[in-house]
């Protein structure tokens, strides 16, 4: 990707999180943005649609990095002793926590918290060769395990309490 490309996203992507601790997101103008990031609004809607799209593109940058990981969750591993992989969600979520409160309040949680689950249950369906076709079950308990932890830790955000969120996912997984 040419190097302006990334370096003009970049700044749309700090812009918004420097204007997300000022406003709420839904009252961010695509002119502020812009003057935020230092571009003109002919170079935004070169990248982006809407402020909305922007928004969206912005979630979507932050959540590929928490993504990464899931390429290595083992599903057998997972469900059977789910320690380690509770681990990493945990780590990914304590990385990313400001960013993950500044979206929670936003118009595009909704969609984008859903766009995480689902790309989430993805990876790691792909990476284990599992899909709803053939192991339906192993692709519900996925997406059962993945929509539940990432439930509790946005509803548990405000007061995240790594210990206490460890133990809930991990005994849930189990099944105690």
């Amino acid at each position: 990707m040419d190097k302006r490309i990334v370096r003009t996203r970049l700044a749309v992507f700090n812009a918004v999180f420097d204007l997300a601790t000022e406003k709420p997101l839904d009252k961010i103008t695509v002119v502020e943005l812009c003057d935020k990031a230092g571009i003109n609004k002919s170079t935004f809607y070169l990248h982006y649609k809407s402020i909305n799209d922007c928004l969206q593109k912005c979630f979507d940058l932050f959540t590929d990095k928490i993504l990464e990981f899931g390429k290595d969750i083992d599903y057998n591993t997972m469900s059977v002793s789910p320690e380690d992989t509770v681990s990493k969600i945990l780590d990914a979520t304590e990385t990313n926590i400001a960013y993950v409160r500044r979206f929670k309040d936003t118009v595009i949680y909704d969609s984008a918290i859903k766009s995480l689950k689902d790309k989430f249950v993805d990876v790691i369906c792909k990476n284990n060769n599992i899909n709803i076709r053939d192991n339906y079950h192993e692709v519900a308990k996925v997406a059962f395990l993945v929509g539940g932890c990432a439930d509790l830790i946005m509803m548990l955000t405000p007061d995240f309490n790594r210990e206490e969120i460890e133990k809930i996912m991990i005994n849930t997984i189990k099944r105690k």
